[in-house]
């Protein structure tokens, strides 16, 4: 069987669990993104929810295989730093924990799709299409860096300025990376679904 055709394989229970738990977590934090008020016991469960998402996903692409388990530590990195925030830190500190969080998140996805690249064709343009929307975020932030000015009009210059210490006054660009990932987590959510993302079978045990 070619693996254009990967979407007869049968879905596994986890693979039916993770994607309904990857469309969940991502619509919740798209609906979050709308609002500024805290809702701390909210932002939580959708924390816990992405977590036990995020682990599926990983059981399915491979835990094992070094793209899949760096983006799952640095995603975990991630949602620690924003409970974090949600839990309540000083206003002087909480700039860096939202940096922390947005660029560990960048990078989860951005080591995600990649991953995405070496499956068969559908899951290979999908992780194309990732990159594409992934990698501008990352290059404003890295730019920011560098040049003064630079990725303002997406609220970067806010969270690096936020970052050395400053009240982080302007959230566009967290809200940015949230959606991106809201988003990303429906395709994942999909391809899940559709079985186009297998587990891969365990390596058969050589007895002498």
């Amino acid at each position: 069987m070619s693996a254009e055709t990967s979407s007869s394989h049968p879905r596994s229970l986890n693979a039916k669990v993770g994607a309904v738990a990857l469309a969940a977590s991502g619509f919740l934090t798209l609906l979050l993104s709308h609002f500024s008020a805290t809702l701390a016991p909210a932002r939580l469960v959708v924390l816990a929810l992405s977590a036990f998402a995020a682990w599926c996903f990983c059981d399915e692409m491979g835990l094992k295989k070094p793209l899949n388990r760096a983006g799952f530590v640095v995603f975990a990195l991630a949602l620690v730093a924003k409970a974090e925030v949600i839990l309540g830190v000083s206003a002087s500190v909480a700039g860096r924990y939202y940096l922390l969080f947005a660029g560990f998140l960048l990078l989860a996805l951005l080591l995600w799709s990649i991953a995405f690249l070496h499956r068969q064709r559908t899951v290979k343009v999908a992780g194309a299409v990732g990159l594409v929307a992934i990698v501008t975020p990352i290059a404003a932030l890295v730019v920011g860096h560098l040049a003064v000015g630079a990725g303002t009009w997406l609220g970067v210059q806010a969270l690096l300025a936020a970052g050395q210490g400053a009240e982080l006054a302007d959230r566009s660009f967290v809200t940015l990376v949230e959606r991106l990932f809201g988003l990303w987590g429906y395709v994942a959510a999909w391809l899940l679904w559709k079985g186009q993302i297998v587990a891969p079978s365990p390596t058969p045990t050589v007895t002498t």
